[in-house]
This record gives structure tokens, sequence and C-alpha cells, in this order.
């Protein structure tokens, strides 16, 4: 017989607690991407998806430009030269 396991739930701040956790991540990562070290356009990224149960903590988080963030989702991360 087969057990269900049930999902434990996810950790999801509401906005003013994400918005102080976003600006922890942009200070610890020194306001740079992380993958080709640009200032502009910076977003937050889930190491870990929420849809996959990510949690919205310090060590699930990373610094991404837009366009490395992007690169991200699309599954060609690490193609963009650092600089450009």
């Amino acid at each position: 017989m087969n057990r269900l396991r049930f999902k434990r739930p996810r950790l999801k701040l509401a906005a003013e607690p994400y918005r102080a956790l976003r600006n922890e991540v942009l200070a610890r990562d020194s306001w740079r991407c992380q993958c080709c070290g640009s200032a502009k356009d910076l977003q937050v990224h889930h190491l870990r998806s929420r849809s996959k149960l990510g949690d919205d903590v310090l060590e699930n988080l990373i610094t991404l430009c837009a366009i490395c963030h992007k690169q991200q989702h699309n599954g060609t991360a690490g193609q963009r030269k650092a600089g450009i």
C-alpha cells in the first residue's frame, strides 16, 4: 500500500517583510549580479522556485540582473559574459 506524502507549506512572506529580505539579499551580494557582475536592473531570484516549495529565506535567494534572471528561467544561464 502506497502512503501519500503531504507537502509541507512553504514560507511565503507578506509584501513588507519580503521587501526587507530582498534588500538584505541585495546587500549580501554587494548589489551585483552573481552571474555576470552587473549592477543594473537587479532582481532577486529563488534558487528553488516557489512552485517547488522554495521558501522566502535568505539561503534560497540570489541577486541576478534582469538578463541573467531571464536566462536562468529559460535554461540558458551562464551564456552571458561579464561586463556586457
